[in-house]
């Protein structure tokens, strides 16, 4: 190893199992392209070459990313929520991605509450239980109760986790750069702002006053609720690394058996779960973004409760317009529509897209919409091949869309468990309509008018020292404009073409006013015209002619 190499990587040992284990799983391909197969030992590369397997691309990428541990798996988590990073088949494949990992001692989660909260936990907790009653990658969570005799979760961070991530973000960055250097194929999927994006979202993650923030928010927004409960935040027993939230006394949404067996009322259940997503989305503009079954509880009385608050959604009204106008869209089955608003919604790089085509594309998925009927409609399959298309033209949709498109189909995916004829465009339909008739609500329409006045009185005001600091800068010369040659050359020719129908107007009119001026002149009569007259008015008709023919052929 380079000593250079030494110095974009934490730890050369891990970059080289994380290399061993790639060629082992059938990439040694990728690693010699990437000029990396010197790590490996000559005779376990030549037996790499020669295993054969029918595994499919995206069912090993996802056993390599179980093979390489913790900030893999989460890695492989962020990439099954972004359709518009990665080919539709691996985002299917990743969500498989499990993960419930063995617990750490208790006598180190102990030791990292004492230390985060500066008192032993004896004087922290009535009781605290030693075996922990949820274990992700990133953290653990004990059952405990406070000395004010309240039932609490508390989430613990695992030992030196943000160390270990962040050695193996590094290796990430290191074996992207090398992709987007030595492949070209790949560098369209831009390897490396996906790493920087994940570098990002484990930096919230790993920080609980994030979370927290998070958790205060939705708690404030669903209060007084009676379809929704939010677990309240103990500030008092809450750092960067612990998190104390109230112990909600609930049914995982994935236990249908025991939900069943309780008697409740699956229907009801289903629709707060979607009447709360879409309310988080376009009435609070702040959503849960990581809506998998584990985060999702059922309560006693039908309600709905969720955790874990780590990745959100935000949505403005400009994307909260333009998503209600989307989903009303569909549901009126306005093809023409719903690729107005795609186009509008996303960014596409100059010249980089046929519209035509990719309006037809859009079409093509939307088409059944045209012949079946609303509860036959399956809204995740539409979002997810539009996403994928949406990918394969380098349309950039915003990534709070996205997640909400994700949350939409895991939502739905829970909902057909429960109940297999669940439709969730039935569901949206009332909802959305509503919205729709709240935008054109006159106290709606008012306050917007009012906002845009505000605006515009903005622009008024600043108006005047805009402009005379422009006009100043054109008096000393100091504006640089770079104008093309041939816009130049067109401009000209514009110029040219509107002062010749100018003189030519200017002619016209004065061959009119000379007709009518020489009317009553004595002289030589033609049809009832002094000759001078009508001469005048003969050449007025004819350059009139001239002027038409010449305003077409520009026209064309």
């Amino acid at each position: 190893m380079s000593f250079g190499l030494i110095k974009e990587v934490r730890d050369v040992n891990r970059l080289n199992h994380i290399i061993l284990i790639l060629v082992e799983s059938g990439f040694s391909y990728l690693i010699s392209k990437i000029r990396l197969g010197h790590v490996v030992p000559l005779k376990k590369r030549i037996k790499a070459r020669l295993r054969k397997d029918k595994i499919k691309p995206e069912v090993r990428v996802r056993l390599i990313l179980e093979k390489l541990g913790p900030t893999f798996i989460k890695f492989g988590q962020l990439l099954s929520v972004r359709p518009d990073l990665i080919p539709k088949q691996y985002v299917k494949e990743l969500e498989k991605l499990q993960d419930d990992v063995e617990p750490f001692p208790y006598e180190k989660a102990k030791s990292i509450v004492e230390k985060e909260l500066e008192k032993p936990i004896n004087k922290l907790f009535l009781s605290f239980s030693k075996k922990p009653i949820a274990s992700a990658s990133v953290s653990q969570v004990h059952k405990a109760v406070l000395k004010n005799k309240k039932s609490v979760a508390v989430k613990v961070q695992r030992p030196k986790i943000r160390e270990i991530m962040e050695t193996d973000i590094d290796i990430m960055f290191y074996i992207a750069n090398l992709i987007q250097k030595y492949i070209p194929e790949i560098e369209k999927y831009k390897p490396v702002s996906i790493v920087k994006e994940f570098a990002d979202w484990t930096k919230k993650e790993s920080d609980f006053k994030i979370e927290a923030k998070n958790a205060h928010r939705f708690y404030q927004n669903f209060k007084g609720s009676k379809t929704v409960h939010i677990p309240k935040v103990y500030d008092s027993h809450t750092t960067s690394k612990v998190l104390t939230l109230e112990y909600i006394n609930a049914y995982d949404i994935r236990n249908i058996q025991e939900i069943r067996k309780k008697r409740l009322n699956i229907d009801k259940i289903i629709k707060n779960g979607f009447d709360a997503v879409l309310t988080m989305v376009f009435v609070h503009g702040f959503f849960h973004a990581d809506p998998h079954p584990g985060n999702i509880l059922v309560l006693k009385n039908n309600k709905i409760s969720f955790v874990d608050f780590g990745i959100v959604g935000r949505f403005d009204e400009d994307l909260k317009r333009k998503s209600i106008d989307l989903c009303y869209g569909i549901i009126e089955k306005d093809a023409d529509k719903i690729v107005d608003v795609l186009l509008d919604l996303g960014t596409v790089k100059k010249d980089s897209i046929n519209k035509a085509e990719f309006k037809k594309r859009i079409e093509e998925v939307i088409e059944p919409l045209q012949y079946s009927r609303l509860k036959d409609v399956k809204l995740s399959a539409i979002l997810e091949d539009v996403l994928d298309i949406a990918l394969e033209y380098d349309v950039k949709m915003p990534i709070d869309f996205i997640l909400f498109g994700k949350t939409i189909v895991t939502l739905e995916g829970i909902a057909l468990e429960y109940d297999p004829n669940f439709k969730v465009i039935d569901n949206i339909k009332p909802l959305i309509e509503e919205l729709i008739k709240r935008k054109f609500n006159p106290k709606k329409v008012m306050s917007d008018f009012m906002k845009s006045a505000v605006k515009f009185k903005r622009f008024l005001d600043i108006l005047p020292d805009e402009t005379e600091a422009v006009l100043k800068k054109i008096k000393e010369g100091s504006i640089k404009i770079d104008v093309e040659d041939t816009d130049i050359k067109k401009l000209s020719l514009e110029i040219d073409r509107s002062s010749n129908r100018i003189a030519y107007g200017m002619i016209i009119a004065s061959l009119l006013i000379a007709s009518a001026l020489t009317i009553q002149v004595k002289g030589p009569v033609f049809f009832g015209l002094p000759i001078i007259s009508f001469i005048a008015f003969v050449c007025a008709i004819i350059l009139i002619l001239i002027l038409f023919v010449s305003i077409l052929r520009t026209k064309r």
